[in-house]
């Protein structure tokens, strides 16, 4: 890491590098910070752009584990959870992109206050740290039905869902190799 990236320690996995203008750690922001109480965030925005291509936005979240699809009466609570970070994360950034949260003026990184909402996409982002690949479908498919309405909603790519293990995160290069303690 180098004084110009950041990282995000989160789940036994280290996030990042990344460079600080492309990186918004919502759950540690102002904005979050006075809205809190009983509202779940996602970890953190993470935007990627391609050349040629609209600005991609990732909201991650990431756990150390999560319930069996098929064995744990907790899974529907599971999805519900993620569901919920992931859009009142997408929402705060995009009020906060409207003004509605004065706080995210001086905190928000250029590139997302120069975010073209009308061409942005998202991608909306759980990584599950030890999880088995096998296991990562059936997690992947619960959130693309629970999220269908928002993602036809804002139009978004019908891949919007991704459900990653630590192995596939690093060859995202959403994760670095060492890992946090």
């Amino acid at each position: 890491m180098t004084p110009e990236t950041i990282t995000i320690d989160e789940s036994g996995m280290t996030f990042g590098p990344y460079p600080p203008e492309h990186c918004f750690y919502i759950e540690k922001s102002l904005p979050y910070t006075d809205i809190r109480q009983g509202v779940k965030m996602a970890e953190f925005l993470l935007l990627r752009a391609d050349i040629g291509r609209p600005a991609m936005l990732w909201v991650v979240e990431a756990k150390s584990s999560s319930p069996r699809p098929k064995n744990d009466p907790d899974f529907g609570q599971f999805i519900m959870e993620i569901r919920e970070k992931w859009i009142n994360a997408l929402a705060l950034l995009l009020a906060s992109l409207l003004g509605r949260h004065r706080q995210a003026e001086t905190e928000l990184p250029g590139p997302f206050k120069a975010l073209d909402l009308s061409q942005f996409d998202v991608r909306f982002v759980l990584v599950i740290n030890g999880h088995p690949k096998g296991w990562l479908p059936p997690i992947q498919d619960a959130l693309r039905q629970s999220l269908r309405p928002v993602v036809k909603t804002w139009r978004f790519a019908p891949t919007s869902v991704v459900v990653l293990n630590e192995e596939l995160a690093l060859k995202r290069q959403l994760i670095s190799a060492n890992r946090q303690p």
